[in-house]
């Protein structure tokens, strides 16, 4: 009986180690693994169950977006890259990308990897080029603060156009947070923000006295320009004079008159 199930058993072990499944959304890639096409007779499947014995290798490649990141959380995986002024600046970066059916084939057959080790390996040598290219013609500033953008679009064409050629359709590259910069940079770049807040204020403060300044200014030389009308108007109007005496008067007389004082009357005809 043992016997019996011993020789059950075996064909059942080999039936099952020589399955292979290629899941909804993957093409599969054959390689046989011994023999004089070895390496060399490559076929490309479908999602299904396929049954390739043991001399045959299966290398699912999804034909769905990827999505990757690599960042210093767990293991470090993080980019490190100089700037012109030799700098050296960390970020997190992550990219999303596909391997079109009719290219998993010329993906295996250049790398000789499956979709994982490509990703961590082939794709990430390509961002870390890109990132090493386009940082050391910027300035750390620059990276840090309006030229970031710039450096992401720079290091995203280099990605896409290398990896088009090796038959990877590359979506987006992209930055994850902000970049870590040398402490002393950090502080240099956050005095000059200060400095230049504070010359900024004080200027806005300048502008605002100027303009408080002016209007009064303006507003003096309309009170003088008033007095000016008036003190002429009264000068050529004797009547005028003569109307305001008899309005301010009270009606009473002075007890005291000395020699040459003026008789606080007006000429009534």
């Amino acid at each position: 009986m043992k016997r019996l199930i011993t020789l059950l058993a075996v064909p059942l072990v080999l039936a099952l180690t020589g399955c292979d499944n290629v899941p909804a959304g993957y093409v599969g890639v054959q390689v046989e693994r011994y023999g004089d096409d070895r390496g060399v007779n490559i076929e490309v499947k479908g999602p299904g169950r396929y049954y390739n014995g043991v001399n045959v290798d299966m290398f699912n490649f999804p034909t769905f977006t990827q999505t990757v990141v690599w960042d210093k959380e767990g293991k470090d995986e993080s980019f490190t890259f100089q700037t012109a002024e030799g700098m050296a600046v960390n970020s997190d970066v992550g990219a999303s990308f596909f391997i079109p059916r009719e290219n998993a084939s010329k993906v295996f057959q250049k790398y000789r990897k499956g979709v994982e080790e490509i990703e961590a390996t082939v794709l990430r040598n390509w961002v870390r080029d890109a990132l090493t290219l386009a940082g050391a013609g910027m300035a750390i500033e620059d990276v840090y603060g309006k030229g970031k953008a710039d450096l992401q679009a720079q290091v995203e064409a280099h990605v896409k156009k290398t990896a088009a050629a090796a038959g990877i359709t590359v979506e987006n590259v992209y930055f994850m947070g902000s970049m870590r910069l040398p402490q002393a940079v950090m502080t240099s770049i956050n005095n000059k923000t200060a400095a230049t807040q504070i010359a900024q204020q004080k200027e806005n403060e300048l502008r605002a006295t100027k303009a408080d300044a002016e209007k009064e200014v303006v507003k003096a030389q309309g009170e003088a320009d008033a007095l000016q009308i008036r003190a002429k108007a009264l000068r050529e109007n004797s009547q005028m004079l003569q109307q305001m005496a008899i309005e301010k008067w009270d009606g009473k007389l002075p007890q005291y008159i000395g020699a040459g004082a003026p008789v606080p009357f007006v000429n009534v005809k």
